[in-house]
């Protein structure tokens, strides 16, 4: 149950959100300026944004000096969706019009959404263009030659197809509201995906135990979590059910590797804020402390029922501040939890406990294939060699995973050698069974790789490049290796590598001299750099600096003068 890094051959098994996304905007605006830029419009631009949906109004994106029409066009054919503000004299502008005219082009050519407002106008009279839209187009038509003849055909024609469409009319009432359904609404059209994989082998006997869990709760709040040993496939299985179900929800969060951004009590409130403003859908969110964000939780999650994963989560008391109970949940919630400590789902009883399971042999001869020969099978001549690797693996996934990249391309003998060193090693230490990958790096991969480790896991990949070329080092190589490699993988720009690679890398820089992080090749812990550079503990050996804190240190010059 884990992706594997080659994508020949193969058909993706689950939701993904690995490939770029096409558009470059969430929502495009057209409306008539002189009926509601200051107002409507306005207030709708600004709740989008807070929503934090990328929404294009030509006021807001466009630099002045420029041509408009290429660049409008453009952020027309860019946008998933568009909202049509059909105001009173909407039709009046032929610059709408045509708009109009290139936004129904894209929703039959490229699949956008559209969706028409009938702000204090009848639907009726945009399709049928009667009315105050009939009067505008009786001044259109006053003295059209051919060539305006046709272009008001295709305005028409365009308005008819729009007035078709199902949107949303206001006459009377609070526009507040009016604007916080548009907001649902497009949320659940525009799926924030987790980023899961290209390929999943063997995930479907474990999704279909979840959601049994899920169904048997489904009238009321589900509570469930995956338990299970690291790298077995929790969180893919966690992802997939999230992508899977995540347009029957307004209100969602995911929120991923909460044992490691939950050292303290403000680590835990930081986690709080972003899990209120995935559910208020705002950008930003200040609280002052755990207590006022265990409250807000359970009141916003109160209003509607909500999507909830919490990935990771490695001791009760954290589930206590951001989900212990389904009194805190909206009839028809899921809450999902995954983590290697089975006790934090029994402290909290409201949870329903899965135990993920490994691979079976085929699934897993498949997956290793997959990695270890670029086929879904093993070559003749490597049977033997391969199921004694499968016997050791005991269909542990990221196992299989990283020992098949690793294998990839080596002959016979390196087989053997790498089969000769997992016999001293049990599949129980897996840091160690992963760290045969690592050793087979060159100097300058394991670097990039224990940077990547401490400072760079979830970060940019362009970002990640220019640091490390500024230090005169040369990453893109070395990120493509570690990437065959599965050390480390690339999707939608961004650089990720699994929790149990990441510690395994904290270990090899912590190995020489555990107790003493001023000997360390890189500090990464604020707790760590704090005492080095407060006690000037410093030394040749720290290459790397990464602080992440608001927090003060005061420093002196002396405390990096030992350094290298």
């Amino acid at each position: 149950m884990a992706s594997s890094s080659s994508s020949s051959g193969r058909s993706s098994s689950s939701s993904s959100s690995s490939s770029k996304s096409k558009w470059r905007y969430d929502v495009f605006l057209s409306f008539r300026g002189e009926d509601t830029r200051n107002t409507f419009t306005d207030h709708l631009y600004w709740a989008l944004d807070r929503g934090n949906i990328k929404t294009f109004r030509d006021d807001e994106e466009l630099p002045r000096g420029e041509e408009i029409s290429p660049q409008l066009l453009k952020a027309i054919e860019g946008s998933r969706i568009a909202i049509i503000v059909f105001s009173k004299t909407y039709a009046d502008s032929k610059w709408c019009l045509d708009e109009l005219v290139k936004i129904m082009e894209c929703e039959k050519e490229k699949g956008q959404k559209v969706f028409p407002i009938f702000y204090h106008v009848e639907p009726s009279e945009v399709r049928n263009q009667t009315g105050i839209y009939g009067e505008a187009f009786n001044n259109h038509e006053r003295n059209a030659d051919g060539e305006k003849k046709k272009k008001i055909e295709e305005w028409k024609a365009a308005l008819r197809n729009a007035g078709k469409l199902s949107g949303f009319p206001l006459q009377d009432g609070s526009e507040s509201n009016f604007i916080e359904e548009i907001i649902g609404e497009i949320r659940r059209l525009i799926p924030k995906l987790v980023h899961v994989g290209e390929n999943i082998v063997g995930i479907d006997e474990n999704l279909t135990a979840v959601k049994l869990l899920i169904d048997a709760h489904s009238n009321e709040v589900s509570m469930v979590g995956i338990y299970g040993i690291g790298g077995i496939g929790k969180t893919t299985i966690a992802k997939v059910i999230y992508n899977d179900m995540l347009d029957q929800f307004k209100r969602h969060s995911f929120l991923e590797n909460v044992r490691e951004r939950s050292k303290d009590d403000r680590d835990l409130l930081q986690l709080q804020e972003e899990l209120l403003c995935d559910i208020q859908m705002v950008k930003n969110l200040k609280l002052r402390n755990v207590h006022d964000g265990t409250e807000m939780i359970k009141s916003e999650c109160h209003i509607e029922k909500v999507l909830i994963v919490l990935d990771d989560v490695d001791c009760p008391k954290k589930l206590k501040f951001l989900a212990p109970n389904s009194e805190w949940f909206h009839q028809g919630s899921i809450i999902i939890v995954t983590t290697r400590n089975k006790r934090c789902l029994d402290v909290h009883k409201a949870y329903l406990s899965y135990e993920a399971k490994g691979l079976v042999y085929d699934q897993a001869k498949e997956l290793f294939s997959w990695n270890a020969f670029q086929q879904h099978h093993p070559k003749a001549n490597y049977m033997d060699l391969c199921n004694r690797i499968l016997y050791y693996a005991k269909g542990h996934p990221l196992t299989l995973v990283v020992l098949g990249s690793f294998l990839f391309q080596r002959d016979e003998d390196e087989w053997e050698s790498t089969l000769y060193k997992l016999k001293t090693t049990p599949l129980e230490d897996t840091q160690k069974v992963l760290r045969i990958s690592y050793d087979g790096l060159d100097d300058t991969c394991k670097k990039l790789f224990l940077d990547i480790a401490c400072f760079f896991n979830g970060c940019d990949e362009n970002f990640v490049t220019r640091i490390l070329e500024g230090c005169k080092f040369h990453p893109k190589i070395g990120l493509r290796i570690l990437d065959e490699r599965c050390l480390i993988s690339i999707s939608v720009g961004l650089i990720r590598m699994h929790d149990l690679l990441q510690e395994m890398g904290w270990a090899i820089v912590r190995e020489k001299h555990p107790e003493n992080p001023g000997k360390w090749s890189r500090l990464w812990q604020y707790e760590d750099i704090t005492s080095v550079l407060t006690n000037n503990m410093g030394t040749k050996n720290i290459e790397g600096i990464f602080l992440n804190e608001s927090k003060p240190i005061r420093l002196s010059a002396e405390a990096f003068k030992k350094m290298n």
